[in-house]
């Protein structure tokens, strides 16, 4: 029955449908109690890490969600019965908690934006070394499951980058280290990952390779893009870079593979700097 303004009820509109009814109920129960939920589970992340930043709006996204989780109660009960001045002021504190969550998150957006990502490198936007741990861990999980194929590892170190650092400033040798990333990248193929471990050192990993000569046809790669100068204005670097090769069948953790990749590197530092080790682990795991 409609009112003098000729606006209907949400009972009167749904009586004569009740699959609509059940739609409404439905949906309007499984939002609540999402709603509900989540606020549930907010609370008890900060009652166990006390030491959480931001609490004070965790507790008023809390609060947002419980109005909107007793908004949508309150839709079910209007079907059956008007309670719309009390489901009014609700939303009214909703609208209030909506405002004041807002205003409280808008501070720490660019904060949030800028915070460092765990997995990638900050100067490079390379993988770091646990990326890339990862990722030798799952192209083992791959030979293994397709039981072929070989993959190497590239220790890749720069020969007396502390030098240009010491001599030229932190910031030029910050830029040569983006243009050795960029010149790692361009060497190897798109299935093969480059990572920064840190400092001046650089690792790749080789995937689905045949056999040792294409590892070693990438170390010689590597070697001789970095022997070309970098210019930097007037200013040309020249550097060189002494590296560890692996190549292993997947017998081996992601770990001890980077290990001998990272031993090897140092036999070649003390043999000849500019120059590359490498070390067959498929045939010794192989054998033994």
């Amino acid at each position: 029955m409609s009112d003098t303004t000729g606006f209907l009820t949400l009972g009167e509109c749904l009586r004569w449908q009740p699959a609509v009814v059940w739609l409404h109920v439905v949906s309007d129960v499984v939002v609540a109690v999402v709603l509900f939920a989540i606020p549930v589970m907010i609370a008890r992340l900060l009652t166990r890490r006390r030491e959480l930043p931001h609490r004070k709006v965790l507790r008023l996204v809390a609060a947002f969600l419980v109005l909107g989780g007793t908004t949508q109660v309150l839709e079910i009960v209007s079907v059956w019965q008007a309670v719309f001045w009390i489901e009014g002021f609700v939303k009214a504190l909703m609208a209030a908690a909506a405002v004041a969550t807002l205003a409280a998150l808008a501070p720490l957006l660019p904060k949030l934006t800028r915070l460092p990502n765990p997995i990638v490198d900050g100067l490079t936007s390379l993988p770091n070394r646990l990326l890339f741990l990862d990722r030798v861990g799952r192209a083992i999980a791959r030979m293994r499951r397709e039981n072929r194929e070989l993959l190497g590892v590239l220790y890749v170190d720069i020969d007396g980058f502390k030098r240009v650092n010491e001599s030229l400033g932190q910031d030029l040798g910050d830029q040569l280290l983006m243009r050795v990333a960029n010149r790692l990248a361009r060497a190897v193929r798109e299935v093969d990952t480059v990572a920064r471990c840190g400092g001046d050192e650089f690792v790749i990993l080789l995937e689905r390779i045949d056999g040792p000569l294409f590892a070693k046809s990438i170390a010689r790669r590597v070697l001789s893009d970095l022997e070309r100068p970098f210019p930097f204005g007037e200013v040309k670097l020249q550097i060189n870079a002494t590296i560890g090769v692996v190549v292993s069948n997947g017998n081996e953790t992601p770990e001890e593979i980077l290990s001998a990749a990272d031993a090897a590197m140092f036999r070649a530092k003390e043999r000849q700097r500019g120059s590359y080790e490498f070390v067959d682990r498929s045939r010794a795991a192989a054998v033994s």
